[in-house]
């Protein structure tokens, strides 16, 4: 997202709390009315005010954790691996990219294993119009 103003992002895990939205109790982003708030992400893909019911009690249960990444880090992973590896990443998998960057600075040694969900071609007209050419 482009920072931690409701509206800015879609971090419903990180930032959300409680609600029912579609039928299902999970954490969403709420507005003052309690309606699904307005939200952004560089990635269509990502830009829904709440998460799946699976995620919310993974979460409550302290199974997971979730973190946040922002547009500038996101789409430079989306640059690095594309650069480095040859390999074009969704705009929402450079997310997971950028954080497992991120991750990796403050390990030893050791091997950090992201999944790539998608393929960033789809996304290249879009990277090329906001970001242009790095």
């Amino acid at each position: 997202g482009r920072g931690e103003k409701l509206g800015d992002h879609a971090a419903s895990l990180k930032y959300g709390s409680e609600g029912v939205m579609h039928g299902f109790n999970s954490i969403m982003l709420k507005d003052k009315d309690g309606n699904p708030a307005p939200v952004y992400s560089v990635a269509s893909g990502l830009d829904y005010p709440s998460s799946g019911p699976e995620h919310a009690f993974l979460h409550d249960l302290g199974r997971v954790q979730y973190d946040v990444i922002d547009d500038n880090e996101t789409i430079d992973a989306f640059f690095e691996l594309s650069r480095m590896e040859g390999i074009i990443p969704a705009i929402e998998s450079a997310h997971a990219v950028a954080y497992g960057m991120k991750l990796a600075k403050t390990m030893g040694k050791g091997s950090v294993l992201i999944n790539l969900s998608g393929r960033g071609d789809k996304d290249m007209d879009y990277i090329i119009e906001k970001y242009g050419i790095r």
